[in-house]
Order: C-alpha cells, then structure tokens, then sequence
C-alpha cells in the first residue's frame, strides 16, 4: 500500500539545544580586525588637534595685530611732533611774514608820517589837544589814519570847534591829496564834562 505520510511529516525533528546560551555579549572582547575605539580616538585626537590649530591661527593673528597697533602708534606719535613743529614754524613765519608787509606798506605810504605829524601840528587849533595817533596800513583797502584827542569847552562850543577843525583839515591840499574822506568819527562828553573827546578817520585813497 501507498503510503499517505506527507514529505514534511517524514523530516526528522531537530533536536533541542543541549545546553542555555549564558553568553554576555557586551563584556566580551572585540575581535574586528580594526576596533571601534580606534576610530572614536582617531576623531577625537584629530579634532583637538584642529582646535590647537585653530587656536594657534588666532594667537598669531592678534599678535600681528598688536605689533601693528604698536607702529601705528609709534608713527602717529613721530607724525604728532613733526606736526606741532611745522605748525610753530608755520605760526612764526606768518608773524615775520605780516611784520614785513607792514613794514613794506609802511615804506609806501602816500604821505610821510613825519610830513602828516607836521601838518596836523600846524593846522590844530590851540583848544585841541592831540592824545592818539594810529597809522593803518597792513589792509591796503583800510589804509589810513585815526586821530583822537580832546577839544576843551562846553559840549556846544566843543562841538563846533571839533567840526570846525575837520572842516579845515577837509580843506588842506596837502591832505586832500593823499585822503578822502576826512571824517569825524564821533565826539563824545567826559563824564567831568570839562571838554568833549573826538576821534577823526583819515582814509587813504583808493590806488594809492
């Protein structure tokens, strides 16, 4: 008779294991050929050695820096002397440089002081007195002369006197030749009110 037994009934049964598997899989040894902590190092060694690196970059470049701060500094405190030198030198040539141009505009007045101090003492009538005398010549366009003194009387006849005074001068030609205009600044009373103080502006003409 056939027999009506399946294939897979006809296998024979693998026996059980003899024994349980006690291993401890973590405590055991690593036996690959390179070892995982061998790569952990590695990173870590090479990481440390790119921030040593790094660091080293970084003191170099703030060492270069501050040698460069140092001649900057070094250069500006050279420069700042240098600099306040040649601003006194500058200062004093501009002071014997504006001497000189009053000397040479002095030298090129139109009328000689001493002939101009003359004409005034001839011409000043005997209640004027004479107490300042400015010859101005460094502006060319201002040139001239102011003249202060004091007229002696009451404030009217002062007054007039003062006027009249400047009236005469305006009609001297040997004054009129150099200035125009003559004019009377201004006159004022002394607080004693013993005589009136005036001034008198003298203008050169222009061209001359």
């Amino acid at each position: 008779m056939l027999s009506l037994t399946k294939k897979s009934d006809a296998q024979p049964v693998a026996a059980p294991l003899w024994h349980t598997n006690f291993r401890n899989f973590e405590r055991l040894p690593d036996t690959k050929v390179v070892r995982t902590t061998f790569f952990v190092n590695t990173a870590a060694i090479t990481v440390a050695a790119g921030m040593l690196l790094w660091l080293a970059s970084r003191e170099m470049t703030n060492h270069g820096i501050q040698e460069q701060i140092s001649e900057a500094q070094r250069l500006i405190a050279e420069n700042q002397k240098q600099n306040a030198d040649a601003l006194r030198l500058s200062k004093n040539f501009a002071d014997e440089e504006k001497k000189l141009a009053e000397a040479e505009a002095f030298v090129k007045t139109p009328i000689a002081s001493l002939e101009f101090v003359n004409r005034i003492g001839q011409t000043m009538p005997k209640a004027i007195v004479i107490d300042y005398l400015e010859v101005r010549t460094t502006d060319p366009k201002k040139a001239g002369v102011v003249l202060r003194g004091r007229v002696a009387g009451s404030p009217d006849q002062a007054s007039g006197i003062a006027n009249a005074y400047v009236d005469q001068l305006k009609a001297d030609p040997s004054l009129t030749a150099t200035f125009d205009p003559i004019t009377l600044q201004r006159i004022d009373r002394n607080p004693n009110g013993a005589y009136m103080s005036f001034e008198v502006v003298f203008t050169v003409k222009g061209g001359k």
